[in-house]
Formats: structure tokens, C-alpha cells, sequence
């Protein structure tokens, strides 16, 4: 199966194989996508009346043609993610989701792009998607039952640390919107499923670090997934910003190139690599409290996340799509010295100007794979 307009007669947008990944609609098939699962004879569990041995395949059955019923916004997003405290990126915005569903999660940067919400899913009050429209719910339809969700008790972890000197420990405590569970409504649970506290447990670490060592230990492992970073090169702690509360608690590694020091906190984003100081880690003393690291963001030692979190973190300071592009797509210059320090250990762009990060533009989405389908 061809993407449309490749080897085809059919427009390159507006469908399912649209070259493009710009994911904004594009929730029905072509006519020449059609034609190519019409004709595969042995795909039958494609056809819209599954054969009684194949029931698991009747949607129509199963979830009456609205699977987003069954899984919400937010579980669509834990899914994409693989990540039980993923979420919506902005849960104000509803009736945007049907078109283009993004999601953000306290342990990424960015947000990510996750296709139209799945049909049925719901899009604001006494409304669900339909066709990647946020469309009233059809009368003819049983009445749609709505229980806001409720949140668990916080469960809280083991004190741990990072053993760096200075550095508090820290736990992590986690809680589930299950008390009751929403039934089509992101209402109920509004706030974070995660955050970390500061506990007092001083016993954990034989011995501490220094900060410095422990960012040069962790640039040597980074230069290691990204070329740009100098392995033998030293690490720092950038100054603290209160307009920037991640800068203090971003490890920053000399680059080969400049001898500039970078973050890689985009770079890493989906490596697994943790591209910040631990929890816990000094970062900044104002003359009467000193700060710690908490979610990669520098805060007084007495603040209390709670209902502060969404409002806090929600807004990302370098609101950039991070799918992954079909090739690399270069930081701007901006960008890239917003997320760098000079020689001298300082900040080379304090602020962004409108427009360094806008998402790429649809042609920079275009893929020319293709799925090859066999016909019998």
C-alpha cells in the first residue's frame, strides 16, 4: 500500500496514507487505499462484518464503533507514551483533541503528537469525535454516562539519592485517577499522577560526589549516543534562573565544536538516558532557603508541588512536537544557544523569540516508505 499520491491518483493530504506526518486529521482512507484492502482477499479480519471465528476483531460489537469510550484522551496518551502519568498537553482545549491529540508527560520535554483522538473519545461536554470532527452525541445513541474521576491516596517509595554532595534525599510518591475511574470525562483527576518530596534519611550514601564529577561522569556516557559531545570534556551546573527553573538541574557537557556546554535534554529525550541531575541535588540558595532539584526543576526546599504542579510545569518552555521526523531536522540557531552555556560557565540566550520553536513544517514530515501488503 502506496502512500497517496505515490504511484497513485490520490491527494498526498487528507487521509490515513497521506506522505505526510504533519498528524493533524487525516482519519479516513483514500479511494486508493480502499481499493488495495478491498482487494486483499485474505484480510478478513479487515472486512466490516468479521467472521464469527474472529470475534475479538468485531468492534462493532465490542465497542459499539466508539473505542473512545472505552479509552479516554489520557489513556490514549499513556498508550502512545508508554507511560501511566502521560497525559493531555492542554486539557483546556478539548474539542482541538479530534484533529490532533498531544500529550506530555512529567519525565519528557516537548510534547508529542498523537494522531486524532480514536472515535467516541470525548471532546467536551455532551460531545465525542466523530470523524476527526468534535461532533455532538448523535440522540439515537444511548445516553452517554459521564462520573468525573477521583484520585488514590498517594502511595509514596523508598528515600533515595543521587550522593552528590550537598544533595538532599528524595522520594517518589505516585497516586491513580481510579477512585472512581472517569467514564467520558477527563473531569475528576485534575493534577499530576507523580511528584517527588524531600525526605530526611542521611544514612543512604558510603560517600558523595561533587556535582561537577558527577556531570562529567554523565557527559562521558552521553558522548557516547551523541558524537557533538566531548568524552574526555568536563560537565557543569548551570547558574539558577527563576525564569528558567530547569537550568540549575540540566547537566550540561562541553561540545566538540565550540567548546560551548550543551544540554542534551531534547537530544535524549527517548534514549532512556536521563539527561538531569538527580532529585535532591543542590541548586541554588536565595540568602535565607536553599533549593533542590525536584522533576528538573529548581525549588525551594520547602515547596510544596501539590495542586501548584500542572500550572508550574504545564507550560513548556521549548514547546517543540517530539515524534521523531523521517530525517534529522537540525535545532535552530536560537535554539540551540538558549540550551547552551559559554565557556565561562553562563548562559549564551536567556529567552526565545516567537517563532525559534515552531514545529517543522508539513513537508518536513513527508516519509517515502511505503507498506507492501501481499495480495493472497
Amino acid at each position: 500500500m502506496h502512500h497517496d499520491s505515490s504511484q497513485n491518483n490520490c491527494p498526498k493530504d487528507g487521509y490515513i496514507m497521506s506522505p505526510s506526518r504533519g498528524t493533524n486529521g487525516e482519519t479516513v482512507w483514500s479511494t486508493c487505499s480502499a481499493d488495495v484492502i478491498r482487494k486483499l482477499s485474505w484480510a478478513t479480519c479487515l472486512n466490516d462484518v468479521p467472521t464469527k471465528t474472529q470475534p475479538e476483531m468485531d468492534h462493532e460489537a465490542r465497542f459499539q464503533d466508539e473505542p473512545g469510550q472505552r479509552w479516554g484522551a489520557k489513556r490514549q496518551c499513556e498508550v502512545l507514551l508508554r507511560d501511566k502519568d502521560a497525559t493531555l498537553l492542554n486539557p483546556d482545549k478539548l474539542q482541538e483533541i479530534c484533529q490532533n491529540l498531544k500529550c506530555n508527560t512529567p519525565h519528557r520535554s516537548g510534547f508529542y503528537f498523537a494522531g486524532p483522538a480514536l472515535e467516541g473519545t470525548t471532546c467536551g461536554k455532551n460531545k465525542w469525535c466523530q470523524g476527526g470532527e468534535c461532533m455532538p452525541v448523535k440522540k439515537k445513541k444511548p445516553p452517554v454516562k459521564v462520573v468525573p474521576g477521583g484520585w488514590s491516596e498517594w502511595k509514596l517509595g523508598s528515600c533515595s539519592s543521587g550522593c552528590i554532595t550537598k544533595s538532599r534525599s528524595f522520594q517518589q510518591r505516585h497516586r491513580t485517577c481510579d477512585n472512581p475511574k472517569p467514564v467520558n470525562t477527563e473531569e475528576g483527576c485534575e493534577g499530576s499522577s507523580f511528584d517527588v518530596v524531600l525526605c530526611k534519611v542521611d544514612k543512604i550514601c558510603k560517600k558523595q560526589i561533587s556535582v561537577v564529577d558527577f556531570a562529567g561522569q554523565s557527559c562521558a556516557n552521553f558522548s557516547k549516543l551523541l558524537p557533538e559531545l566531548d568524552p574526555k570534556g568536563s560537565g557543569l551546573q548551570a547558574p539558577h534562573e527563576n525564569s528558567r527553573l530547569w537550568m540549575g538541574c540540566a547537566i550540561f557537557c562541553r561540545r566538540k565544536d565550540t567548546g560551548s556546554y550543551y544540554t542534551p535534554r531534547l537530544d535524549l529525550n527517548d534514549l532512556g538516558v536521563n539527561p538531569y541531575f538527580p532529585d535532591g541535588t543542590w541548586c541554588h540558595n536565595d540568602g535565607t532557603s536553599n533549593y533542590y532539584c525536584l522533576q528538573h526543576h529548581c525549588l525551594p526546599e520547602n515547596f510544596w508541588l501539590g495542586k501548584s504542579l500542572p500550572h508550574l510545569f504545564g507550560s513548556e518552555d521549548v514547546p517543540l512536537p517530539q515524534n521523531a521526523p523521517p530525517h534529522l531536522v537540525p535545532l535552530s540557531g536560537d535554539l540551540l544557544r538558549y540550551l547552551s552555556l559559554g565557556t565561562d560557565g553562563l548562559p549564551l540566550l536567556t529567552t526565545l523569540k516567537p517563532g525559534s520553536t515552531s514545529p517543522p513544517a508539513e513537508e518536513e514530515w513527508t516519509d517515502h516508505d511505503y507498506v507492501e501488503l501481499p495480495s493472497h
